[in-house]
């Protein structure tokens, strides 16, 4: 959070996942950091993107259907950031 560095033109594609009710970090840390990148990312080429279950905890999900979900997520994600079909920022 502290080390992004704001003249950089380009960073990695970026998926940030987290749970709200987190017991062992604190969900605003995550929604901190996807807001300090999209504010400093605004009309560069950063892809960031978030999503917060509102399940789950420490582990981000709370049974095995959302245990898939987030798998799936995780890997759709990867797959569009190695072929390069993930949207970039306009």
């Amino acid at each position: 959070y502290h080390n992004i560095d704001a003249k950089r033109d380009n960073y990695p594609n970026v998926l940030l996942t987290t749970s709200t009710r987190d017991d062992r970090v604190h969900p605003a840390h995550a929604r901190k950091m996807v807001k300090k990148l999209w504010d400093l990312g605004e009309g560069k080429n950063w892809s960031v993107f978030y999503y917060e279950n509102i399940e789950g905890g420490h582990g981000g999900a709370a049974d095995s259907k959302q245990e898939a979900f987030m798998t799936s997520l995780s890997y759709d994600f990867m797959w569009r950031a190695l072929t390069s079909t993930i949207p970039k920022n306009e």
